[in-house]
């Protein structure tokens, strides 16, 4: 309730200052809107936890509703933050920078760190089992297996030319020799050096014997020892204070008994809480057959009685002339407008003026550069989302305050009847109307009358169907056969596209199976977002005031866009139909960075179907029937949705224009896929798919060269663009860490990781699980009791892996602010300030 409090706080400022608009300064909103979402996320959270444990089905059908509005309203209020961010060199990018702002509430960054919540995979609907099972018994027919697809890592260090691995052995060789000649000088010369040494002393008068030389070598080698071991308890000393503070933990985490306690008591919490929802289900649909039975024919009579009434008065008004044509003309003959008060008035007066202006303006600006975020308006104060949490709150109170007789946590019988009165009430009501049309239709054709002609209203906009609410009461009763349809059923004329011929009279679960036989539906490896490791950048507020280029997003702020802007609207179709640019994502940095990972994990996280439609999988498939291809996959994804499209190496789609030169021919696309006309059939689907049908259905791209792509395609295609920038150096600890932690390999405390992660700038982590699969071999893993591990072994392996260079690094960047607008915004702050010397006011020119 105080988040909601200070919802409030900007329309009540407003109206005691009398102004119609909301007016403060960037910064102000930006701080307003960070405490604001550090207030939802807290509320996020417990909301979370509360539904994931609790028992009762009514409250927990209730508290998802209020959980979805608060991921809705937590979504918004990031947007709103990212268009009040315009201090420093980042100006409106995706990954928002709260260090400040959580710094003056005194809380730490981990407490703004949000997760996809649970029942996205655990909660499988009917559906959605029923695809789980289809996909099993396809890949088990076609492929002899219901294992995921295992990840190739390709070597980049194997060279397929013998020519070229000779000259690398030859080269290798002559440097190792030369090698050892030098270290062979570097004997001889300390040699003659202590030979030297010595027949000076002796000239000295010095007495020289072989027991100095030996005292003198036990001295180091007591030095060395003694430090050793002094650095070695200094060391045990930390680990045991670190383990009384609760710093650390003596096993891990997933060892411990209190995690597997929570785990066991977990699984058993679940199997309750579908317990309780059958027998729900059961009470819900025993309680609609009563109703029906006892209350039928008295709710169908007196509705018949209102409706003939209602006819009988409109045809003695035309003196038996007209009929009314059809029964949903009574539904609209009590709309009476309401007269506008003043504030509303005054409000649309001004609207109208600035409707009168725009049409005025119309056509003056078309040759100017439409630019990004130039129109974009952010809504201040009490959105539909708050509205609904404040109604579901009051329910919540008013039919839970007093909820203290209920031990065992079973479903209200008294509330059955209101949540089902609705349903039966509607039941009956279309089998009144079908039966007061064909009256209306006999009654014509008695009188032979014609119909009445009532005056035609314009569609409103902001009238639309509510699909959520009839989806609720499937899933909730979860009776007769799963409708394979797209979730938006509007009755309009279906439009036309490539390859709807071959897919129009076709099954969607034959549809799915041919895209399992082809390899293109398939299962990915489980993941997990939070298996992308890294923290927050603590230094990036110095950074963007100091430099002029603009700091890498951490792996942190990566985390959380992937989170909010891509696996809530894909797991919550409510989310999906209230978030605007969720559809289309491209996923772009250096090889190794987590593209691949993050889709698997949104697949895992989400219960999504996963659609491969990236080049390599699709080249010697379906080559002459691209249109066929993409109408196969689109109309799968979105009878079994959630799902993804997943496209790797979009740039081979998008290919980017070249220079010609002499002689140079434009390659054909014999024999392979035709990515001119697959680009131009995406295109259509895409926007029809996702953006008039509204399905679920989010369509990924991912590319680790960009730039070899057409930018300006890829910017209008892909509405919402995420760069995986290269791990830094805190983050490359971290990695080697974890992986060294899954192995359970105890590295020695004087083994310098922090010189393994300065070696390793560039490297993606990718890159070095890669080099540490090499290492951490089966045999060296049982030798590593008797043989501690060196920092020379590591060497080599990383040493043949590819990392991203400095030119390569600065094409990213370049990319990534183009990409992002970043760059068009801070150009369009500076060139008010640069030109205002320099230009004169416009007039007429002097003759």
């Amino acid at each position: 309730m105080e988040a909601l409090q200070i919802e409030m706080d900007p329309l009540i400022e407003n109206q005691v200052k009398q102004n119609l608009k909301l007016v403060r300064p960037d910064q102000e909103w930006f701080v307003y809107y960070g405490k604001l979402y550090l207030f939802y996320v807290d509320a996020y959270k417990s909301l979370e936890t509360c539904y994931d444990q609790l028992l009762h089905p009514q409250k927990r059908r209730l508290l998802k509703k209020m959980l979805e509005n608060t991921m809705l309203r937590q979504i918004q209020i990031k947007q709103a933050m990212i268009f009040y961010s315009t201090q420093g060199n980042v100006i409106r990018s995706d990954f928002v920078n709260l260090h400040q702002v959580i710094f003056d509430e005194k809380r730490l960054i981990e407490d703004a760190e949000v997760s996809l919540p649970h029942y996205f995979s655990d909660e499988q609907n009917r559906k959605l089992a029923y695809r789980k099972q289809m996909l099993n018994h396809f890949l088990n027919e076609f492929h002899d297996t219901t294992q995921p697809e295992e990840e190739v890592l390709v070597d980049k260090a194997v060279l397929e030319n013998i020519e070229q691995a000779i000259w690398f052995i030859q080269k290798n060789e002559r440097g190792r020799q030369g090698i050892e000649r030098v270290l062979l000088a570097k004997q001889l010369k300390k040699q003659e050096i202590k030979k030297q040494e010595k027949q000076k002393k002796l000239q000295e008068g010095l007495e020289v014997h072989d027991s100095t030389e030996r005292e003198e070598a036990i001295t180091v080698i007591q030095k060395y020892y003694r430090g050793f071991k002094a650095r070695e308890i200094v060391w045990d000393l930390r680990e045991q204070e670190s383990l009384f503070l609760g710093f650390t933990l003596e096993k891990p985490l997933q060892e411990t008994d209190a995690y597997k306690t929570y785990h066991l008591q977990r699984e058993k919490m679940k199997e309750k809480q579908q317990e309780r929802l059958q027998e729900y289900k059961t009470a819900l649909v025993e309680a609609r057959d009563n109703l029906m039975n006892d209350w039928q024919d008295d709710i169908q009579n007196q509705m018949l009685a209102e409706r003939r009434r209602w006819y009988m008065s409109e045809v003695q008004k035309a003196e038996g002339k007209l009929v009314p044509p059809k029964v949903a003309q009574f539904y609209k003959k009590d709309q009476v407008r309401l007269p506008l008060t003043e504030e509303e008035q005054e409000m649309m007066d001004l609207l109208d003026k600035e409707k009168k202006a725009a049409k005025k303006n119309k056509g003056k600006k078309k040759k100017k550069k439409k630019q990004e975020d130039e129109d974009i308006r952010v809504e201040q104060g009490p959105t539909e989302a708050i509205v609904k949490m404040q109604d579901l709150i009051e329910k919540h109170n008013h039919e839970w305050r007093n909820d203290q007789l209920n031990p065992y946590q079973k479903h209200e019988n008294s509330l059955l009847k209101g949540e089902i009165a609705k349903g039966v009430e509607k039941q009956i009501r279309e089998v009144v109307d079908e039966m007061i049309d064909m009256e209306l239709i006999n009654l014509r054709i008695a009188l032979k009358a014609k119909k009445m002609k009532y005056p035609k209203k314009k569609k409103s906009k902001k009238k639309k169907a509510k699909p959520a609410e009839k989806a609720e009461e499937d899933d909730l009763l979860e009776e007769g056969e799963i409708n394979f349809g797209f979730r938006s059923v509007a009755k309009k004329k279906k439009k036309k596209f490539p390859g709807d011929k071959g897919t129009a009279k076709k099954d969607p679960r034959d549809m799915l199976a041919e895209l399992i036989e082809s390899g293109i539906a398939k299962k990915l490896e489980p993941a997990k977002i939070s298996d992308l490791i890294g923290n927050c950048n603590p230094l990036r507020q110095k950074q963007e005031m100091l430099q002029e280029q603009v700091a890498d997003p951490s792996i942190y702020d990566l985390r959380q866009v992937l989170v909010q802007f891509v696996g809530m609207p894909l797991g919550s179709p409510y989310i999906k139909d209230n978030v605007k640019e969720s559809n289309y994502v491209l996923f772009y940095g250096p090889h190794g960075s987590g593209k691949t990972h993050a889709v698997r994990a949104l697949q895992t996280e989400c219960d999504a179907l996963i659609l491969d439609l990236s080049p390599a999988n699709i080249e010697n498939k379906y080559q002459d029937k691209p249109d066929y291809l993409l109408s196969l996959a689109f109309k799968t994804a979105a009878c079994f949705q959630p799902a993804i499209i997943y496209i790797d190496e979009i740039e081979r789609i998008f290919k980017g224009k070249k220079k010609k030169k002499k002689g140079d021919q434009q390659p054909s696309s014999a024999g392979g896929m035709n990515w001119v006309k697959l680009r131009k059939y995406l295109l259509k689907y895409g926007k029809y798919f996702t953006e008039k049908q509204k399905e679920n259905v989010t369509i990924i791209g991912c590319s680790y060269a960009p730039w070899n792509a057409n930018k300006k395609q890829l910017k209008s295609f892909f509405k919402r663009r995420v760069y995986f920038p290269c791990p830094n150096y805190a983050t490359r600890i971290m990695i080697f860490q974890r992986f060294f932690e899954e192995r359970k390999i105890q590295l020695h405390p004087n083994f310098p990781l922090s010189s393994l992660a300065h070696a390793t700038e560039g490297f993606t982590a990718g890159n070095i699980k890669e080099a540490l699969r090499k290492i951490l071999t089966e045999r060296r893993l049982i030798l590593s009791a008797e043989i501690p591990y060196r920092i020379s072994e590591f060497v080599d392996p990383l040493a043949v892996q590819q990392s991203t260079f400095l030119q390569q690094y600065q094409e990213f960047r370049k990319l990534h602010d183009d990409l992002s607008g970043n760059k068009a915004r801070i150009d369009k702050l500076k060139k008010p300030a640069e030109d205002e010397k320099g230009k004169k006011k416009p007039g007429k020119k002097k003759k």
